[in-house]
């Protein structure tokens, strides 16, 4: 499907309707058209109410953010949709919860991201904004408000999904063959990237690189020029330029000839991480197609496995369930994705329509006979709004888990291996993954554990794993290791990382990972100017570090040389310090278990752990306290929320959960940008 005829499908006429001018995080101007208007006394009445709950004296934070949230429900029942993003905003802007009000709560628009229609539209959904999608509504989207609530009790068994697990599931045998795939994730092509343009921003969201960023200090000072020039192949403060796609996907390309490639998985995030004014339906589009085109063109014939981040929708992390009835919104990503996998040759005409009709999600079989199962983690993102509607009494709204178990029971029929693909891990820390959906993944995988040979996500930029267990995570024994998922590194060295991707030699009959090899590239080395011996300099009050030019450069160099990718290391040799695992064993559940006991308990593993987790980048961290060792244990052993919830709970070294920030320090939030 062509991208003009999407646009041209979603685009609001502009005749007669109001142009408005607001600064966005930039400080530059941003205007779009504003919807019809509407009755301004009524949205002065809602603000109203609203103050009169937030400074009641006879409620306490969570009864006060319960009853604004029955208020917004009342609202919503009243007709009044089209008004509550208007609240929203002139609230934000009255309680300073934003700096980027208009973009964070507006109305609707395609011209750029704003989640206010979306807020509004899940409010007409909510069964009991009192209950537990009011509650969860809290805990997520307003600062944890109210605690988070009691997971929902769903028996899947019950419900008809499954009948019980058979006793005798013949696993194939290996006949110790392996066959290779590759692994890519987060490649978020910035498509105004601007080689030049300032790489040590502070202002408009920290998406540097881009025309409109700069350094607050810099400008104060009256520096003309800027103090870190944005390289050709990329930062560690920004997105990915176009020509590191070319360069990454030429070298997977290569790599799929020597190593016979047989297909690869991508695991989401090809838009950037832009600041929401720049953030608008055809940026993500274009990006989209960007992508796709450059793997068909470096990979060939070699089928590549795709799937959505939280950053491959509009807006931002936002879809909306079927049942909904706000469907319509997003039903074009996957009418332009699914066409496109299947003109490359990716999938067939059934999967398309699976994809089409299932929000991006499919299932296809490999010539050897696997079933690799793609799913969009938006519709277990906890910024996704339509994720807070009838938490307690329907455990999959959008039709999609039972899509999986759908899958999964008939794989088991036949004696069929399965992959799970999706971006966002369902586990690993509370940042991403919403409790309640992810129990009925946790079900899923444990009541199919002999049927699913591997898990691999995204997201988290950084070369992880999660190994998950049996039970509610209380317990995590060598025993009752269940499964292993794989979390791809990311292209994008936002923030602070060095690019790298990976490929699996895989078991060719049980389709479990044997090893797992990475490949990463030294973006410092790529710069045109020295980075390992920065110059202090200054000017008038501002203090900062320069970067001589190396001399003798060529002229194509000027703004840095292509990089290339080395290869870094192999999972087996790296976690198996003591060369203990059998040669023919597969990287299991077990191998990571006893890989996570060397990463907590030996510093040289851990050490090793660290680099390999930055990529060997200049900001790698140190990771010694009891804090940061428990926080470390409980992302490496928890594969769902609430499975990190019993882990943080009962670990003696837990105190809060922490992030390593570029300096190695600990930090309350994390530094990369996540919109």
């Amino acid at each position: 499907m062509k991208l003009s005829l999407i646009l041209a499908a979603l685009a609001t006429s502009a005749s007669s309707l109001k142009t408005v001018t607001f600064k966005d995080a930039t400080g530059n101007n941003v205007s779009y058209v504003e919807k019809p208007t509407f009755d301004q006394k009524k949205v002065d009445a809602y603000v109203l109410q609203t103050e009169q709950i937030v400074n009641s004296t006879h409620m306490d934070k969570c009864g006060k953010c319960l009853t604004a949230i029955a208020l917004g429900k009342q609202a919503a029942l009243n007709g009044d949709v089209q008004l509550i993003p208007a609240v929203l905003t002139k609230l934000c802007k009255m309680y300073k919860f934003s700096k980027t009000c208009d973009t964070d709560y507006g109305a609707e628009t395609t011209g750029y991201d704003t989640d206010g229609t979306h807020a509004a539209q899940t409010l007409t959904l909510i069964d009991d904004p009192y209950g537990t999608d009011g509650q969860y509504l809290c805990y997520y989207k307003v600062n944890q408000a109210c605690p988070l609530p009691e997971l929902p009790k769903f028996d899947l068994k019950a419900l008809g999904w499954w009948g019980d697990k058979p006793d005798n599931v013949t696993v194939p045998k290996s006949e110790n063959k392996t066959f290779n795939v590759a692994h890519l994730s987060d490649l978020h092509i910035d498509l105004r990237y601007e080689m030049g343009a300032e790489a040590n921003c502070t202002e408009g969201g920290k998406m540097c690189c881009t025309p409109d960023q700069f350094n607050k200090g810099a400008r104060a000072a009256g520096l003309q020029e800027v103090v870190v020039p944005a390289q050709k192949y990329g930062m560690y403060t920004c997105d990915v330029p176009p020509p590191m796609i070319d360069l990454t996907l030429q070298t997977v390309g290569q790599f799929a000839k020597e190593k016979e490639f047989e297909f690869a998985i991508f695991t989401g995030d090809m838009v950037s991480h832009d600041v929401a004014s720049q953030t608008n339906l055809a940026n993500t589009a274009l990006s989209e197609e960007a992508i796709y085109h450059a793997f068909k063109k470096y990979m060939g014939d070699v089928p590549v496995f795709m799937t959505y981040g939280n950053h491959d929708t509009f807006p931002y992390g936002q879809l909306a369930q079927h049942k909904s009835g706000y469907g319509g919104y997003f039903v074009w990503n996957d009418q332009l994705s699914a066409q496109l996998w299947k003109d490359y040759g990716w999938i067939d005409a059934e999967a398309e329509q699976q994809a089409i009709h299932t929000y991006g999600s499919f299932a296809t079989t490999t010539k050897r006979g696997l079933r690799v199962i793609s799913l969009d983690s938006n519709l277990w993102y906890k910024k996704n709004f339509y994720n807070f509607w009838n938490t307690s009494t329907d455990p999959d709204p959008s039709g999609l888990f039972r899509f999986l178990s759908d899958e999964l029971l008939e794989c088991e029929k036949t004696g069929q291996r399965a992959w799970l693909m999706a971006h966002i891990p369902p586990g690993g820390n509370m940042d991403n993954s919403l409790a309640h959906s992810t129990e009925i993944i946790r079900q899923i995988v444990s009541r199919f554990s002999n049927t699913i040979a591997g898990l691999f996500f995204g997201h988290v930029h950084e070369d992880q794993f999660n190994v998950w267990y049996a039970g509610n995570g209380s317990t995590n024994t060598v025993d009752n290791a269940l499964q292993i998922a794989f979390l791809g590194p990311s292209v994008t060295p936002l923030t602070y990382y060095n690019p790298a991707w990976r490929y699996y030699e895989v078991d060719t009959k049980t389709f479990e990972v044997m090893n797992s090899h990475t490949y990463y590239a030294k973006l410092n080395e790529s710069f045109a100017f020295d980075f390992e011996h920065p110059v202090e300099k200054t000017i008038g009050n501002f203090s900062y570090l320069g970067y001589p030019q190396i001399t003798n450069i060529s002229s194509e160099d000027v703004n840095g040389t292509a990089p290339v990718y080395h290869y870094e290391y192999n999972a087996r040799e790296a976690y198996d310090p003591d060369h203990e695992w059998p040669a023919n064993a597969p990287l299991n559940a077990t191998f990571w278990h006893k890989a996570v006991d060397y990463i907590v308990n030996r510093n040289e593993t851990r050490d090793l752990f660290l680099k390999y987790e930055y990529r060997q980048s200049p900001y790698v961290p140190k990771c010694a306290d009891d804090n940061c060792l428990a926080n470390v244990y409980c992302f490496l052993s928890s594969g769902t929320v609430p499975q990190v919830v019993e882990c943080q709970k009962n670990h003696k070294g837990f105190k809060k959960q922490i992030y390593i920030k570029r300096d190695g320090t600990y930090g309350d939030e994390p530094e990369h940008h996540h919109h």
